[in-house]
């Protein structure tokens, strides 16, 4: 999964190809309309206004810059002073998605950087807002499976005719075992999980990176109580392509996005053993719809469907409606 997504010459993320909205693989709300962007520059200022925390803003894995440009344009009209004080980082790791930042964004208020190790050498703490927009369910993941008792983990061969093909052997991983343990997820007979090492390393690394401050993270993923239920039996490694749900994860290595749901619980509990407190996650179009989502409804001819004012109708009704996504919200006060 690593190489089929992160390969530096063939990985799906490092391709010169467009991902996301229409002409992409998959939606996500920052490109249905800068709607999302606005309300989330109106929900983050406040931070700013009530918090002791420094005028940063970390954003990962924020891909072509329609949001951070959207971001800022409202921002900069909620509170000029605030935006001129601003540093907004970026953590991207795809060369393809630096040059269209760049060329979407000429603001020195925005600083790019491949990797949290290459910023941390610029920021060692951070004491100011960390954001991400499904970024976790992007992360590697190993499977595992129990069968007849035993845990097997999930790997991949290759068949006589040079297919990719799974296949089982019996689950050794010592790191893989103490996950399963430490974050409490006894697997059934026959089900199949997800064990999210990449992202729950990157989730302690953050959390001791964080000095004070809040986290927003906005994802897809299922409490413990959701992966208990039979629905949730086969696991929820997919792919997309052309807007196309792919169930062979190994089909066309490289040429599709692979993801899976996130355990919301574990980000919950890895935040706690950092200080960080869990303030609330629920759903994307209710978390929206608190923060003044409606107020952007406008007055539209249905004579004219193509109109911008109803596009920004149909985005609104669009995020009002995406409750598949949750918003996690955690904070950590200076001590």
């Amino acid at each position: 999964m690593s190489l089929a997504l992160y390969h530096e010459q063939f990985g799906y993320y490092r391709s010169d190809k467009q991902k996301v909205g229409r002409d992409g693989d998959f939606y996500t709300s920052t490109t249905v309309h800068d709607v999302f962007a606005r309300v989330m520059a109106s929900v983050m200022s406040k931070d700013f206004s009530n918090q002791l925390i420094d005028p940063i803003i970390v954003d990962v894995g924020s891909g072509d810059g329609r949001f951070i440009q959207s971001f800022l344009k409202e921002l900069k009209k909620i509170d000029a002073l605030l935006y001129n004080k601003l540093i907004y980082f970026v953590i991207e790791s795809s060369p393809y998605h630096h040059r269209l930042i760049k060329e979407r964004i000429d603001s020195a208020n925005v600083r790019i950087f491949s990797s949290l190790t290459n910023l941390q050498q610029v920021l060692p703490k951070l004491n100011g807002l960390l954001f991400s927009n499904e970024l976790l369910d992007a992360f590697p993941v190993r499977v595992v499976e129990k069968y007849d008792g035993e845990l097997l983990e999930v790997c991949v061969g290759i068949d006589d005719r040079d297919h990719l093909i799974e296949v089982y052997k019996p689950c050794t991983d010592v790191e893989i075992q103490r996950w399963i343990r430490e974050y409490g997820y006894p697997i059934s007979e026959n089900q199949r999980f997800e064990v999210p090492l990449m992202m729950t390393e990157w989730l302690h690394r953050t959390g001791e990176w964080l000095g004070s401050g809040k986290i927003y993270t906005i994802d897809y993923g299922y409490r413990d109580e959701e992966w208990r239920e039979p629905a949730r039996m086969n696991g929820s490694l997919r792919g997309y392509r052309n807007h196309k749900l792919i169930t062979d994860s190994l089909l066309s290595p490289g040429q599709m996005d692979l993801t899976t749901h996130i355990p919301i619980d574990t980000v919950r509990k890895v935040g706690e053993q950092h200080g960080i407190n869990w303030l609330s996650c629920e759903p994307q179009g209710t978390f929206l719809s608190k923060h003044g989502l409606w107020n952007y409804l406008r007055t539209s001819n249905p004579d004219k469907p193509f109109s911008l004012e109803q596009k920004q109708n149909r985005a609104v009704r669009w995020l009002i409606e995406s409750n598949q996504f949750q918003v996690m919200v955690q904070e950590k006060n200076r001590h």
